[in-house]
């Protein structure tokens, strides 16, 4: 039996290490770094939802003139119990690392990350504890048809879905609150073939002194999800509403780019006071960076070094408690239009020079942006 994987919600680590790669090294304790080859940076978490943990490990390079982010394969990565001294293997899958599917951290449980790099470098985290869960008390969202600024443009917005959430606050203690989430949107093209034609799973080229069709278009064979993700960070702190509920609180947007019908899927996650910290840096970056040449607001300084050198190392291992909740949301009736389009479509036709038989449809290929499993929440119309 195949394992399913519930892919990570959280910012590209590629976008937010091409930002961090711009500022320059002078500090031991609050470094700051020069664009350089091999900055390795870490995204990991381990939670106590099923299907929510996952290593993401990255390293910048420098290919054809210009620096890259390449993901790191081939690494062993392991999550290790530091009580009762257990490690949990990890496995890749495309450039990703997964726990068996089943893995959950239970609140006060201690945990560490190790990974060993192909190049035989050792990196660690520190030490995460595990805290209590928080649940969602309910999930929203609401449409604006000028929801968004259009970047680069004068005065035009777009429109899309705003999240909200709500939440009950225990008293009597310091929260900190974390959420990521993603949303399902059903497709209908599976595959385009440039210069090419659709077989056995893949595109392949046209064969020496063929003519064809400059590309071809593959519906999906079955139903299929693409997945986006958000961009940002969104963060609260109880600070100053320690035991209040906190209704309709904003994580984020999901823009038109398709009337489909899609599925938003939430985690609200419940930090350490140095997990917060960390997010909050993260978060300023992103929100404040308004260019390549605008730098940060402080040095991001996260949990993981290098265990046999001096090197640093960008970005953290948490282990935290979390809960998640979905919600279906139906675009069918939005007079606006979309933002993307289908685009043109050619399908295979009798006489074009590909092989028979004429194909017409692609496989819905699992990854970390399409999905054929339908999403929690999905209302099928």
């Amino acid at each position: 039996m195949r394992n399913h994987y519930r892919i990570k919600f959280s910012p590209p680590v590629s976008a937010i290490f091409a930002l961090l790669l711009f500022v320059a090294c002078t500090d031991p304790i609050t470094p700051e770094f020069e664009l350089k080859e091999d900055l390795v940076f870490v995204e990991a978490f381990a939670t106590t939802v099923p299907g929510m943990s996952f290593v993401e490990v990255e390293i910048s390079a420098f290919e054809f003139g210009k620096y890259v982010v390449n993901v790191v394969e081939g690494a062993d990565v392991s999550f290790e119990n530091v009580v009762s001294g257990y490690f949990v293997q990890l496995t890749e899958i495309e450039g990703t690392y997964f726990p068996p599917s089943n893995f959950i951290v239970i609140p006060g449980q201690q945990w560490k990350l190790h990974i060993l790099m192909p190049d035989g470098r050792k990196l660690e985290s520190g030490i995460e504890t595990v805290l209590q869960p928080l649940p969602i008390s309910d999930l929203d969202v609401r449409y604006d048809a000028e929801l968004e600024p259009l970047p680069s443009s004068n005065g035009t917005f777009v429109p899309g879905h705003e999240i909200l959430v709500s939440f009950e606050d225990p008293p009597g203690e310091r929260n900190f609150y974390y959420w990521r989430y993603k949303a399902f949107q059903k497709i209908v093209l599976c595959e385009t073939c440039i210069q090419g034609y659709y077989r056995e799973g893949e595109c392949r080229a046209y064969g020496p002194n063929i003519v064809g069709d400059p590309f071809f278009t593959y519906a999906c064979e079955q139903d299929c999800w693409q997945i986006v993700y958000p961009e940002g960070v969104a963060l609260f702190d109880d600070r100053f509403s320690d035991g209040k509920p906190t209704t309709e609180f904003s994580i984020g947007n999901v823009l038109l780019n398709t009337k489909e019908n899609m599925v938003i899927e939430v985690e609200q996650l419940i930090l350490t006071p140095s997990a917060h910290e960390y997010y909050k840096v993260l978060k300023d970056l992103i929100d404040n960076n308004s260019g390549l040449n605008a730098p940060p607001p402080a040095a991001l300084v996260g949990n993981m070094t290098s265990a046999d050198s001096e090197e640093f190392v960008f970005g953290r291992f948490t282990a935290a408690a979390s809960t998640s909740s979905s919600i279906f949301v139906n675009r069918k009736g939005i007079e606006e239009e979309a933002l993307t389009s289908l685009g043109l479509t050619n399908y295979e036709e009798f006489g074009d020079p590909v092989p028979s038989p004429i194909t017409g449809t692609a496989a819905c290929n699992e990854s970390k942006y399409r999905t054929a499993i339908p999403p929690p929440g999905w209302i099928s119309q």
